[in-house]
């Protein structure tokens, strides 16, 4: 077993974004709602959604306009914060709010192309507004918009601790339904949990009691037998772990890992087994090593 000494566990392929529209010539103005009736320590907006806060998640449905912001508190005229805020060379104007993060990409370019279609100056949505931006910088008002409604589930409101709840769900389940129709088997999804910035590849199973967080990466034919913890991590494939907590740690291909072992910061060679009840930590560990249960192994 030998000392690792500068050894990245995390090495992530990002999946490219799909730009399923090019060149649009929009700003997006996001005002970050603070609700002073939620309590909690942090803002609103800043509030964790599997991995991501309630901002990144609206500002990654817009990833492709250009994004300015705004401070706004709840229940005030947004039009002046917005004016402030908009980029003025922009032919376009959305108007989100942080409060509102299951809004998706897809019903952005929904929105877009309805706004075009109908040649409209401003349009008022369940939460939220499109401008053409020349006719938001003249006006001091809003009298009356039009109102149109496209995917409501997009437009639920994160006022209170409760609906935070509530989009959790609707986050979590949106999250595992993209694996598993990606190929990738979950048990249970009731208690399977996985973050954002996951990826996991075709074939995987994943049995019940499983987290995995950050920005792991999950290989195909993986099996996650139950209760284990993986967290920025790479699990190449053929792997096989059970009920063990691994962060921070590369585990290669073919790799057996039983029960209560805890890997931080390490790897794990090729065909390696890591018997039960073993703490591994800053170590590199290859088929040639004769690891016990109950045992550490820590580099120095």
């Amino acid at each position: 077993m030998e000392i690792i000494e500068d050894i990245s566990t995390k090495q992530m392929a990002q999946s490219s974004k799909d730009f399923e529209s090019e060149n649009i010539d929009v700003c997006t103005v996001i005002l970050k709602v603070d609700n002073p009736k939620v309590e909690s320590s942090k803002k609103l907006y800043d509030l964790n959604l599997f991995g991501k806060t309630l901002l990144e998640w609206v500002e990654n449905s817009v990833f492709d306009t250009t994004i300015r912001y705004a401070d706004y508190t709840f229940g005030e005229d947004f039009l002046p914060a917005v004016k402030r805020a908009v980029d003025t060379k922009s032919k376009y104007t959305f108007v989100l709010f942080s409060d509102a993060p299951l809004f998706q990409h897809k019903t952005f370019l929904q929105i877009l192309e309805y706004f075009k279609m109908k040649e409209l100056s401003v349009l008022k949505l369940t939460r939220g507004y499109v401008f053409e931006t020349k006719y938001l910088l003249e006006i001091e008002s809003l009298l009356n918009p039009q109102i149109q409604y496209f995917e409501e589930e997009d437009f639920i409101t994160c006022h209170s601790l409760k609906q935070y709840t509530l989009i959790s769900d609707i986050m979590k389940n949106r999250i595992l339904n993209y694996f598993m129709k990606n190929g990738v088997i979950i048990e249970d999804p009731s208690s399977t949990f996985v973050d954002a910035d996951v990826q996991i590849g075709k074939g995987t199973v994943i049995a019940p009691f499983n987290q995995i967080k950050g920005q792991s990466v999950v290989e195909c034919d993986v099996y996650l037998n139950s209760h284990n913890v993986i967290t920025d991590s790479v699990i190449c494939e053929g792997a096989k772990i059970q009920n063990s907590t691994i962060s921070k740690s590369f585990v290669g291909k073919n790799v057996e890992i039983f029960e209560y072992s805890k890997i931080c910061d390490s790897k794990i060679c090729d065909d390696v087994t890591i018997p039960s009840h073993c703490l591994i930590k800053d170590a590199i560990v290859t088929k040639d090593d004769k690891l016990e249960s109950f045992f550490s192994y820590i580099g120095e």
